[in-house]
Formats: C-alpha cells, sequence, structure tokens
C-alpha cells in the first residue's frame, strides 16, 4: 500500500483542482461558425489559407473576452446568405446595414468599420467625379464584382438603361480589368483597392476620386436563425472595451493607416 504524505496529498488536490477548472473553462467556451465571403483586407485567407485580415483580427480578439470557440469559413456572398438563413452561421463577416440583411442578421450597436465606397481611376485618364453618381455613370463605364453592395442608389442608377456596368467574380478581376483600360473606373471599398494594387504593384498608376461614393458603417453581424442571435449587446460591450486598447490601435494602423 502507497502512503501519501501531506505534501503529496497537496499536489494532487491541486492537480484536481487544476484539472476541473480547465474541465469547467471547456465546459464554458462556446463554438462559434463564422460564414465570410472574401473580402481583402477586411477578411481573407492568407497564404497558408489561414483567416486573416481586419475584421479577422478583431473578432479573434474579441472572442478571447467572450470564450468563444471561433472556426471561419470562405463562401461567395450568395452562398453566405443561405447559410445565414439556413441556421448554419452564427456570425458574420462583414456586412452593411440594409433592410434586406436586417430582416434576417441582427446588427449590434457598434460598427468595426466606416467603409468608404469610392471611384479609381487611372491616372493617366484625368477623369474627374463632382460626387453626382448619375452623371459620372451616364460618362463613364463602372466595374464591380458579384458580391459587391454599395447601397440603393447606385443599385438604381445600374438598372438604368444607359447605364454601363461591368462585373466580375473577384476584386482582383475588377483592378486588372482598370489597369488593362477596360473600364474608366473601378468601384469598390478604398481598403480592397488599395490592396489589390499593393499586391500588382501598382498603386502609382491609379487615383481614388474624391469625394467617397458613400461612408457606410461595416459591422459584424449574427444571423437570426444561428445560435448567437442574442449576443449583440455582449459583443458590443467587448467591442467597446476592446477599443480602447494598444491591439485595437495596433490592428487599425496595420489595415487603415493613409485610408481612415
Amino acid at each position: 500500500m502507497t502512503f501519501l504524505t501531506k505534501n503529496g496529498i497537496a499536489i494532487v488536490t491541486a492537480l484536481v483542482a487544476l484539472c476541473t477548472g480547465f474541465q469547467v473553462q471547456a465546459q464554458n467556451v462556446i463554438p462559434v461558425r463564422v460564414c465570410s465571403l472574401p473580402l481583402p483586407p477586411q477578411t481573407m485567407p492568407d497564404a497558408d489559407g489561414n483567416p486573416s485580415g481586419y475584421a479577422v483580427e478583431i473578432l479573434q480578439a474579441l472572442a478571447v473576452q467572450l470564450q468563444w470557440d471561433i472556426e471561419i469559413s470562405y463562401s461567395t456572398w450568395a452562398r453566405v446568405v443561405q447559410l445565414s438563413k439556413g441556421g448554419q452561421c452564427d456570425v458574420v463577416l462583414t456586412v452593411l446595414k440594409r433592410d434586406d440583411y436586417e430582416s434576417y442578421m441582427v446588427f449590434p450597436e457598434r460598427p468595426i468599420l466606416n467603409q468608404r465606397n469610392v471611384l479609381a481611376t487611372l491616372k493617366n485618364r484625368e477623369i474627374r467625379y463632382d460626387g453626382n453618381l448619375e452623371n459620372f455613370m451616364r460618362s463613364h463605364m463602372v466595374g464591380l464584382y458579384n458580391d459587391k453592395a454599395i447601397d440603393d442608389h447606385f443599385e438604381s442608377l445600374r438598372r438604368a438603361p444607359w447605364a454601363r456596368v461591368d462585373v466580375v467574380n473577384t476584386p482582383t478581376q475588377n483592378i486588372m480589368k482598370l489597369l488593362a483600360g477596360r473600364i474608366d473606373a473601378a468601384i469598390d471599398n478604398d481598403l480592397t483597392i488599395i490592396h489589390e494594387l499593393k499586391l500588382l504593384g501598382r498603386l502609382d498608376d491609379v487615383e481614388i476620386l474624391e469625394p467617397a461614393v458613400n461612408v457606410t458603417p461595416a459591422y459584424i453581424t449574427f444571423p437570426m436563425a444561428g445560435g448567437l442571435s442574442d449576443a449583440a449587446e455582449q459583443f458590443d460591450q467587448a467591442l467597446e472595451t476592446f477599443e480602447a486598447t494598444p491591439e485595437f490601435r495596433k490592428i487599425q494602423d496595420f489595415y487603415l493607416r493613409g485610408t481612415h
């Protein structure tokens, strides 16, 4: 028979308590299914296929506070919508507030970003924009990609019989067409345009026209059919706390410097 000393008993007791603590902590961690479209540099797979980007890093930091075990998967926006309505997503990255989206997603109060949708043109074209989008589109061919949402005004204009709108599958294809002179202007958020141009080494060849077409808050949202539809208030509190940290400012500096 083996007898434990007092010290041995204390060590065993501490180990049991520690293991129990880990079990309780593990039980409190919530698995969270995150659905996203690729939208660089806000949310995208990196070279190794791992989720990365501005929104991803914010969500990863908040997940630690909220005890969420997040798993991010990428799809087209049409597929993200389908999964959200079908209860297969708990969180969606990143979403502009529109009536149709609010019909099946819960929006928190705090956005993660004020997204600037802009027009980009080749510098040597010397094209100008005075803020009147209809006049601009009557005179120029505009390009965008399938999953890109601008606003209701743009959607109305693009359906006009005189509108010349070129639609491609990806942001990269949109920028490539601009660089090749096949469209007059690319419309997208400024972060994505700058990201794509940097990857291609062509940032100095393109001008982002001012003013912005619009400035729209972008959110991390919670599908009503998912498992976190009641988490918006808790998320807001965690985001407000995180925004006061050096880590948040570091993420902003890395992704938003020179654009916001």
